[in-house]
């Protein structure tokens, strides 16, 4: 089964003295059902992928919508829809802003993203969920509003243009992703999560309708939160077992804390065993379906196994940047798509992840090393700052010496810089790294400049608490779930997030933060109340995550070890407009050096953004259209050179395949 490209969502234009025709016509040709409003000005559509994706219209009001709310029930009560026992969701949508106005979406549960438009007052709301999990993307010129689910159906309108964000790159190169708002295209932003714009009269007003508060119980001792975290996980896991029937339902695990949580709890609450699913790797240091097996045998499960090798990485990395409107360069994304494929060969059409379990009761290391760092200040100032700081000039360059001056370095630094302070890009002189014509036009602060406004956002949230709250916005909105999603999605399955779920976000924000982290223990308290229902070697387990042996491959597998080769290293990479040829090749003698994963983690990011650029990323789709339409116009000849062309680029794919 080879990948497909998502295409579900919605879309909504509202232009000014635009003729509509050209746009309505792209929109169908790319697999869009329509809705046209010559007279207004506009145009919604939807690519109807899964359920919840659609239109919906009346006299006077329109919806384009991608939803999978989970509190529908709970929301028909608060409207009046007549005896319509099973409205259209747009139709609920529309009726609930009739009555609340444009601040509903706080009302809403669950993954959503939509356009609605008010014929009368001539306005368009557009709004995505609390975390991003349904994404929105939009641009805004020309007096116009184009506003849809995906980039590249952005990049269907007329007067959208290509060109691409210095920034976007620098994030890319910081992040391995593209935070919101920033795209990678100039003309295009990513709707933040919890975020609604209101467009009319060719005016955009963006305002929030939810966001995370931290407001810690300091009253309430440990044995409250060891009670109730696992009530409120299994409520969480309870909201979405009903929504897909078990024959239809699986869950990956991974053997870590979140997933066997999610899938033991589906388990308890749907009275049968659920299917698992879990990806191995023959080389031991990724491999962890020791624990998979664990858990499932802890809980009963019906689980399921598939090993990804080199050939598998090779099969799906050309369609990458055809199923990612941007580069992207988590390369978990490759057994997160074989997973999934593995449960759709299996009957499953939805599956449920563990994703954000870390980001609510802190269970990623860095929240730890935060806390090695602030030990630093239980030192009486002057001791630091008349001893030990002064020393700082004198001590060398290597050894134990230098890394305690490092450490005194970092420990002085503020939040957000010292959580983003062990990055290459953070660490390196930028002259060392990029093309003086790429620096001109770029603000190297960009990245943590938009770190520090969420930092200071969560304030005065303590310091911890902040660093949670930088990454649901970024680790979860724009990479967690970006990967997951898109995967899941290319393998014609869908894919809900339970500890996601509002109420239990919301819950874990009152516990105090220094029982979620403690020195040397992450998610303190989340372990301690799961002693009894999680195996203990899971508990006790280090943090591992769904990890792709790179780094080993690249050296072993000839395939792997080619395609990097003739996609960083041969001829002109595109990627050189942006990096210093030399920097790559000083990166590549380290990793040939190197025995660790870091550098050749460092290759895979740069691959991947010369294979998006090489791609064109998101109009990819659209270039087919118009190579489509090209055809028509060629003579015979033309058409036999074009299509020798796409041959050959197709058999040098399928030569690193084979090459193993």
């Amino acid at each position: 089964m080879k990948p497909r490209i998502p295409k579900g969502g919605f879309f909504a234009a509202k232009c000014r003295n635009q003729n509509l025709d050209d746009l309505e016509h792209r929109l169908k040709e790319s697999g869009a059902q329509t809705l046209t409003f010559h007279d207004q000005g506009l145009v919604l559509a939807a690519w109807k992928e899964f359920p919840g994706q659609e239109l919906w219209a009346d006299k006077n009001a329109a919806v384009a919508y991608d939803l999978d709310l989970t509190n529908e029930a709970e929301l028909l009560k608060l409207v009046d829809l007549g005896h319509n026992e099973r409205p259209d969701p747009g139709q609920l949508l529309w009726a609930l802003y009739r009555k609340f106005g444009s601040d509903f979406p706080d009302r809403l549960r669950g993954a959503f993203g939509f356009a609605l438009w008010d014929g009368k007052k001539g306005n368009l709301l557009v709004a995505t969920d609390p975390y991003g999990i349904r994404p929105v993307a939009y641009s805004h010129k020309s007096g116009g509003l184009v506003a849809a689910s995906r980039m590249k159906h952005i990049l269907l309108a007329p007067d959208i243009s290509r060109e691409i964000d210095p920034e976007a790159i620098y994030h890319y190169l910081f992040f391995q992703a593209i935070c919101s708002p920033v795209s990678i295209y100039k003309d295009i932003r990513k709707l933040e999560p919890g975020k609604a714009l209101y467009f009319e009269n060719g005016s955009l007003k963006e305002f929030v309708h939810y966001d995370i508060r931290y407001q810690p119980d300091m009253s309430l001792g440990e044995s409250h939160w060891i009670k109730t975290i696992p009530q409120e996980v299994e409520k969480a896991v309870a909201v979405y077992a009903p929504m897909s029937t078990p024959e239809k339902t699986g869950c990956f695990l991974s053997g870590g804390t979140d997933s066997s949580s999610v899938a033991g709890y589906y388990t308890k609450v749907s009275g049968r065993p659920a299917k698992t699913f879990s990806i191995g790797f023959n080389e031991a240091k990724y491999n962890e379906l020791d624990y998979a097996h664990i858990a499932a045998r802890h809980f009963g499960t019906e689980q399921n196994d598939y090993y990804v090798t080199p050939l598998d990485v090779l099969n799906l990395i050309d369609a990458l940047p055809r199923i990612y409107d941007e580069p992207f360069a988590n390369a978990s994304v490759v057994p997160a798509y074989y997973c999934a494929r593995m449960a759709r060969e299996s009957g499953v059409e939805v599956l449920l992840g563990g994703d954000g379990g870390d980001e609510i009761f802190g269970g990623n290391e860095r929240y730890v090393t935060n806390l090695v760092f602030e030990r630093y200040f239980l030192l009486p100032r002057a001791l630091r700052t008349l001893l030990l700081e002064p020393l700082l000039e004198k001590l060398p360059s290597v050894g134990p010496l230098y890394k305690t001056g490092r450490y005194i370095r970092r420990a002085n630094m503020r939040n957000p810089e010292r959580f983003f302070s062990y990055n290459l890009l953070a660490e390196t002189d930028p002259a060392e790294i990029f093309q003086p014509e790429y620096l001109s036009q770029l603000d190297t602060n960009c990245f943590i400049d938009l770190a520090r406004s969420h930092y200071d956002r969560a304030a005065p949230a303590h310091d911890t608490d902040r660093l949670l709250y930088i990454d649901m916005k970024f680790t979860i909105t724009d990479n967690d779930l970006r990967k997951v999603t898109q995967m899941v999605e290319a393998a014609g399955v869908k894919v809900r997030y339970p500890l996601l779920d509002r109420d239990l976000v919301d819950f874990t924000a009152t516990i105090p933060p220094t029982l979620k982290v403690k020195p040397g223990k992450n998610r303190y308290i989340f372990k301690q109340a799961m002693e009894g229902f999680l195996p203990h070697e899971i508990i006790k387990k280090t943090k591992h995550g769904m990890g792709l042996p790179v780094a080993p491959w690249f050296k072993k597998d000839p395939g792997l070890s080619e395609l990097l080769n003739d996609t960083l290293f041969s001829g002109v990479p595109r990627i050189t407009q942006y990096i210093r040829p030399e920097f790559i090749n000083e990166m590549k003698s380290a990793f040939q050096a190197d025995s660790t994963s870091y550098y050749g983690d460092s290759l895979w990011v740069y691959m991947i953004l010369e294979l998006w650029l090489r791609e064109g990323g998101g109009a990819a789709e659209d270039r087919r259209l118009q190579t489509h339409s090209r055809f028509s116009c060629m003579s015979g000849h033309e058409v036999l050179l074009e299509n020798i062309k796409n041959i050959q680029t197709q058999e040098r794919m399928t030569d690193y395949a084979t090459k193993k």
